[in-house]
């Protein structure tokens, strides 16, 4: 009895396991970046609004056209593990936009011991990428982006330490006028290690969303030359956000799709929330399987240059909640 639950207990874990890892090399690449992304269950590829979103989708990127933007963040993980990552937009044209940004995995420190035990100190190990991308509006609605990644590995031995590139791409578009459609194929690249090379765990991302404001102002205006009277519709800023996303990962039986939800009731204050309907749990494809489970909220501070506060908690893979804080800034 005691060695069959043993053998329980450990297919278990095994199971668990490959779900969230997919049995890849850099399967951290697979966690949402930013708080705005971790509230909303990493829902981003069709509604990003920050320069986080060359990480997710490049083609958003194109949206961000107004200002230079920078955003930094991390997310304290267990076993004293965190992710952090920084960002920044630069609008070229009214057509082109570039970012550029750094995501590193603290793994934790372990103590190296050689063949008979000994301890030899303690070693960081350390994951992570810097990407480059660029977005290119075709019309008012329809952009396209492209990055590239260079990714670095770091260990105590050699055998450990390795080096990697990929690339991204996406698009993101309008619906009708009433919604905005993203799709976006990430991580399209090889690791290596020593000798060894392995694939990254790629995923791809489609999504929609629709922002719908909680007013509308209808003001007419004159055209100067023609003498003629037009009216133009303006939302208000205080609205609710609703999409659906779908993601195809590495090693998946079955996509999983995830809804989210953000109301921005007043100008400086915003609530967001994310869960997975539907996809796999233990193995099995099913109806809210669980894995994905989020809120957040965020604060816009009324400064001369706008900063942007956001916070989320997420369900973590232990037991232990997920904590993401992210700062935006636009200069």
């Amino acid at each position: 009895m005691r060695t069959l639950l043993a053998a329980l207990l450990t297919l278990y874990g095994v199971a668990f396991c490959q779900e969230r890892s997919s049995l890849s090399v850099e399967a951290f690449l697979l966690r949402p970046i930013g708080a705005r992304a971790a509230g909303l269950s990493s829902m981003q590829v069709a509604c990003a609004d920050e320069p986080s979103a060359l990480f997710t989708n490049p083609a958003c990127l194109g949206y961000l056209r107004d200002s230079t933007t920078i955003t930094t963040g991390t997310t304290l993980l267990s076993f004293g593990r965190s992710l952090s990552n920084i960002a920044a937009s630069f609008p070229v044209s009214s057509q082109i936009t570039i970012g550029a940004g750094i995501v590193g995995m603290n793994a934790g420190t372990i103590t190296q011991r050689d063949q008979n035990g000994t301890a030899l100190g303690n070693r960081t190990l350390w994951q992570g990428y810097g990407s480059v991308a660029a977005s290119y509006r075709l019309t008012q609605v329809t952009s396209l982006g492209v990055s590239g990644r260079l990714f670095y590995a770091s260990a105590p031995d050699a055998a450990s330490t390795g080096s990697g590139v990929a690339l991204d791409a996406g698009v993101v578009t309008s619906v009708l006028d009433r919604a905005t459609l993203g799709i976006s194929i990430q991580h399209l690249g090889v690791m290596a290690y020593g000798a060894e090379r392995f694939s990254l765990p790629w995923m791809l991302r489609m999504g929609i969303s629709s922002q719908i404001p909680f007013s509308t102002e209808y003001v007419p205006i004159t055209s100067a030359t023609l003498g003629t009277t037009d009216t133009v519709e303006l939302p208000s800023i205080e609205h609710i956000l609703i999409g659906l996303e779908a993601q195809l990962r590495t090693g998946a039986l079955t996509p999983t799709i995830i809804a989210g939800v953000e109301i921005v009731p007043h100008p400086l204050v915003a609530l967001r929330g994310g869960v997975a309907l539907y996809g796999e749990s233990l193995g099995r494809p099913q109806l809210f399987p669980g894995t994905l489970l989020s809120g957040g909220v965020s604060f816009t501070l009324p400064l001369p240059i706008p900063i942007r506060l956001d916070y989320a908690i997420a369900r973590g893979y232990t037991a232990s909640p997920l904590h993401t804080l992210s700062l935006v800034a636009d200069l």
